[in-house]
């Protein structure tokens, strides 16, 4: 497997995925130990993060469903730009197989969880210009039939109550701080508990797995491909495999 190079910024992840990557105080329980300070100082590290200049891209999502359905591709489109109280990540997708566009905005302000909005038309309907405010029940459902959901692209469990630093090892070629982020409740479909592997020098996520309620593994997530663009080396592919289903989506850029 071609590992993660060592000069990949962080902030461009950002601004691919729409991590919500800023500062906010700890939600830790009310006793906390070493590992769980150590998780949440680099949780913290984490969400501090912000991409450095707006970018725009266009690619697409390659998805192969579960059996029987065919494998399908949904063009794609992604932005993150400064607002006038943050900066917001927007994806315009579609037309998927039942000819559905989907726009989904990101947006990051002050020391909150980011505001996931969401919209839809079908065929030669106005494309609309806002979304309405997703629930957290509705943030975890699949998007535009990907194995994505808004909740895996606005990095949801970095706002969850805890987080424990549980070691340090290689992974995929790289040293990586591995933490631990739970949550008290969890939507249908939704996560418990995601295990997330950090890079050490960068806190770029090389590999992260997401459980569900009853501590079944539910997806793995990872960045598949990278290109050295203008000096610097850039994510060009990631990829969510659901292993209860056996689908999985890729996410390719084309630049």
């Amino acid at each position: 497997m071609k590992p993660w190079p060592r000069r990949h910024l962080p902030t461009r992840i950002a601004a691919l995925l729409g991590f919500a990557l800023l500062l906010l105080p700890g939600r830790g329980t009310a006793e906390t130990g070493p590992a769980e300070e150590a998780g949440l100082d680099l949780i913290r590290r984490i969400r501090s993060l912000t991409p450095e200049a707006s970018v725009t891209n266009r690619g697409r999502w390659v998805v192969r469903p579960a059996r029987p359905r065919a494998p399908f591709e949904i063009p794609l489109l992604m932005a993150v730009f400064p607002t006038t109280t943050g900066w917001c990540n927007f994806y315009e997708m579609g037309p998927d197989p039942q000819d559905r566009s989907t726009r989904l905005w990101i947006r990051h302000s002050g020391e909150r969880p980011p505001c996931v909005s969401l919209a839809t038309w079908t065929g030669s309907d106005p494309a609309p210009d806002t979304g309405r405010p997703l629930s957290a029940e509705e943030s975890m459902q699949p998007l535009a039939e990907t194995d994505f959901s808004p909740a895996d692209l606005a990095m949801a469990f970095l706002w969850w109550p805890r987080h424990r630093l549980i070691r340090s090892e290689m992974r995929r070629g790289q040293f990586c701080d591995v933490v631990e982020s739970e949550t008290d409740h969890t939507p249908p479909g939704g996560y418990l508990r995601v295990r997330a592997w950090f890079d050490r020098d960068t806190a770029g996520l090389v590999y992260a797995e997401a459980f569900d309620a009853r501590g079944r593994l539910l997806k793995e997530f990872l960045p598949r491909r990278f290109r050295k663009i203008d000096g610097r080396w850039e994510v060009t592919e990631l990829e969510m495999i659901h292993r209860q289903n056996g689908s999985r989506t890729r996410l390719v850029l084309e630049h």
